[in-house]
Parts: C-alpha cells; structure tokens; sequence
C-alpha cells in the first residue's frame, strides 16, 4: 500500500513539473509584445493632435500616462509592468480638438448637425472613458473621405505613448493580461507593432468615390510595422461588404498570425470646416469599432490558436487649402475588454488602454 501511495505522488509531482514547463513555454511564446522597452515619463501627456488653443485647461484625470523611447534591452511585458508602477503622476487626456462654435457635422455620405453625443464632442470633451464601445446592431456603410483627403498618401506614423484610464481594475492587472489588443504583435491590425517608433506605409483613397483602398493601406501599414514583407493578400470586397476583411500571411513569416479576419461593427465621421474650425484648418474627424479575430499557431498539434479582441480606431485629420500636398493628423486606439476576459464585468464598455500615434501624409507625386 505504502509504494502504491509512492507511485501515485511521484506521478503527481512529474505532471505537475510538466505542466510547469507548458506554462513557462506558453510565456516565452507569447511574450513577444508591441510594447517596446522603454524610459518613463509620467508627467507627458498623451501625444494627441490639437487644431485649436483651449481657453480652459483639460479636466482631471486619474489615468496615468507614459511616453515611451526603445532600447534594446529587457522584454516588453516587463517593461510595461515597470512603466504602470513608476507612472505615479495624475495628468490630463490632453487636447484632441476645439472649434470655435458648435460645427456642422457631415457624415460620410450623408450630412447631419452635431450633437452632444457626437463624435466630435467625445473627441473635444478630452476625456477617454467617453470612448466608449459600440453596441453594434445596423451593419454600417462604407467610409467616404473628404476631397482633402482623396488621392495617394505616403504616411508616417509616429508613437507617441499609452495610457490606462480604467479606475476599476488595477494597471497590474492589466499589463499581466497579453489578450489585450496591442500587448502582442498584430494583435491590432492596422498598427501591427502599437510601441514601432516610426512606421511609413501607403494609403490610397478614391478621388471620385471617397473610398479606402483597404488592401493597399492596410496591407502596407502591416508590413511597415513589421519591417518585412508578411502579407500574402488582403481580401476585402467593399462594394459586397465594407465591414469584413481578411489577411493571410505567407506562411514561417510570422509567429503571431496566420490569418486575421476584421469585423467593422460601427463608424462614425464628422466634418469641420476651415471657417469652424479655431486652427483655421478643415478638420476630418472618423472612428471605426472593430472586433478581431487572430489565428496563430497553438501548443497543441493541428488545433490553431484563436485570439478575440475588440478595439476602435479614432482618426483626426487637418488638411489646409494652401498646402494641399500635406496633412497631419492623430490616431487614438482604444483597447477594449473582450465578453470572454474574466475582468469583463469590471470594465465592460469603457477602454482599458488607449494608444495615441502622430500622422503626417504627404501626396505622392
């Protein structure tokens, strides 16, 4: 009986040494995060474009946040995790835009006037708990873009830092959890490395139509953040269905994703002119909610790895009449929750990061 019981306890223990070694290996395989190590500065405010002075300061605000410059040292995810807890500095969401009056809002492809509820006021109000996730129903229309902004674009797009403005869950927390969009590599499409100092790809607009051409802009940015060539083909058919899209990547080129398949489930757009706006600039402000789905390699032989996430992207741009071959803008990212995560219920609509990069588009010749 005693060298049963024996057995069964060395049994035991060897199990619980391999589960250790999976669980050690699962962490060196997901540790590769779009957070590049970093120096900290907690009093910096988001880096946020603004085409107006304030004539009051931006509210309070408990989140925290960080500007962030690489260096080639320690692992990302630690990086964070140090970032959280030295960021002990309360500052403010930072300036986003201002009009000097309450503007016309335009829609994408129809116009409507601007409310308190509008993207613009969300946007002006400075405050990123208001950016709030889409309780998606109607499948939205394809986004049309301005005159300004029609045409072949050569962007830069420049990290500028992070922010946690959720009061509920504690940043610890936060940074331990890899599922959140922009923690790991393509985990966001359209910034496939969030933490990429400075990333340059194409991004081409119909100058009859209005309309993205997602496989261009899209596939470029991914491969731009990436540094190589990973993209095998974008499928979209904006005609058939504008809120769909999928991305196969040739195969070795990249651990993290295989396949990606982006779900638009809302879009919002507004249009500012020159006169309403306090730069003296026209100002394009659109958003696009997007739940992603990742397909990756997984521990376990011929089953793929599946990876949900939610996000929305939240897009300024100021174009000037005079220098049409130029415009600048600002991208907000914000990470959302998924229904899935165990921390759901403590923040269920509200973003539990949101990532701010600088653009500036020239035209190409």
């Amino acid at each position: 009986l005693i060298h049963h019981h024996t057995h069964i306890m060395i049994t035991m223990a060897a199990r619980i040494l391999t589960l250790s070694a999976i669980l050690h290996h699962i962490l060196v395989v997901t540790s590769a995060l779009s957070i590049p190590p970093s120096s900290i500065s907690s009093t910096s405010n988001i880096g946020i474009i603004s085409t107006g002075n304030f004539n009051s300061p931006p509210p309070p605000s408990t989140a925290t946040t960080t500007t962030l410059t690489s260096t080639s040292s320690s692992s990302r995810r630690n990086v964070i995790s140090s970032a959280t807890k030295a960021a002990a500095a309360t500052v403010g969401f930072g300036a986003i835009f201002t009009t000097s009056s309450p503007p016309t809002a335009h829609a994408a492809a129809a116009s409507s006037t601007t409310s308190s509820s509008g993207l613009a006021a969300k946007l002006s109000a400075r405050d990123p708990t208001k950016l709030k996730n889409s309780v998606f129903n109607v499948p939205p229309s394809a986004q049309v873009y301005p005159p300004f902004l029609r045409g072949e674009w050569d962007v830069t797009m420049n990290y500028r830092g992070f922010l946690f403005p959720s009061t509920s869950i504690p940043k610890e927390k936060l940074v331990a959890n890899v599922a959140i969009p922009g923690f790991q590599k393509l985990s966001i499409a359209a910034v496939g490395d969030v933490g990429k100092e400075r990333t340059n790809y194409r991004m081409s607009i119909d100058p009859l139509s209005g309309l993205e051409d997602r496989k261009v802009s899209l596939g470029s940015s991914i491969n731009g953040h990436l540094g190589y060539d990973a993209v095998r083909e974008v499928i979209y058919d904006g005609g058939n269905n504008p809120n769909r899209i999928s991305i196969d990547f040739i195969p070795q080129r990249t651990r993290n994703a295989n396949r990606i398949e982006l779900f638009c489930n809302a879009r919002e757009s507004e249009l500012i002119s020159a006169s309403e706006s306090a730069s003296g600039q026209t100002v394009f402000v659109c958003s696009e909610y997007v739940r992603q789905v990742t397909f990756g390699l997984s521990q376990e032989f011929g089953v793929a790895r599946q990876v949900s996430g939610n996000y929305a992207h939240f897009w300024t741009w100021k174009g000037n009449e005079s220098e049409a071959s130029t415009v600048t803008g600002n991208l907000l990212t914000a990470a959302y929750l998924d229904a899935q995560d165990p921390m759901f219920f403590n923040e269920p609509s509200k973003p539990v990061v949101v990532y701010s990069h600088d653009l500036i588009a020239k035209r190409r010749s």
